[in-house]
């Protein structure tokens, strides 16, 4: 389906929400099909995903579960996918995807970042890796392991961590290694993010 038609068809599912109650809603209430206004567009949930908080090690369960949902989002006005993700800490946060990056152009030193390279980074708490010409510190109190559900009623999920490291001005980079079987060498992918603020996004329909 072109995308054309695939913003036609999302555009026949908006029925907004009177204002009313949309003021009363967040982020938090978004489900898939709901649609939101951010950056002066209309998007559509199209997917919703979950990533359950676990150990880094061994990706064993903690005592008290913590979630990160992400969200897929598709714009009405451009067909374009970003995606956001919120979690509830000690408030709300979330934070938009800029772009997605290859691994092959985050350096360290004169090469391109290694396992071996975040291993290290990880191990020492504490290095900085290049990307078009800007660098990233380490975040290691934000770097962490998860298991990857598509419910969170589901039984099993995918072990992946993810290595966070920060701008001077407060861009995010992080590179994420997927673990689908030990045995496997873990698949990585890497990309750009920002927090944005949960007032720059209004919930038109909820789902």
């Amino acid at each position: 389906m072109s995308s054309v038609s695939l913003r036609l068809e999302a555009i026949r599912g908006l029925n907004p929400l009177p204002v009313e109650k949309r003021k009363k809603l967040d982020v938090t209430s978004l489900k898939k099909g709901g649609y939101l206004e951010l950056d002066d567009q209309t998007w559509k949930v199209n997917q919703l995903f979950f990533y359950l908080d676990v150990k880094w090690y061994d990706f064993s369960r903690r005592k008290k579960d913590y979630w990160v949902t992400e969200l897929e989002l598709f714009s009405l006005n451009t067909g374009k996918t970003i995606y956001l993700e919120w979690e509830i800490d000690d408030r709300l946060e979330i934070s938009k995807t800029t772009a997605l990056v290859k691994l092959r152009d985050i350096r360290v030193g004169n090469k391109a970042v290694s396992r071996a390279d975040l291993d290290y980074i990880a191990d020492e708490e504490e290095g900085k890796v290049e990307f078009n010409g800007v660098s990233y510190a380490y975040c290691e109190e934000d770097t962490w392991a998860g298991l990857f559900l598509k419910s969170k009623d589901s039984k099993a999920g995918v072990p992946m961590r993810s290595y966070e490291f920060e701008s001077d001005d407060e861009q995010y980079l992080s590179i994420e290694t997927w673990h689908k079987d030990d045995k496997d060498r873990p698949q990585r992918e890497a990309f750009l993010s920002q927090p944005i603020n949960k007032h720059s996004i209004t919930v038109l329909q909820t789902e």
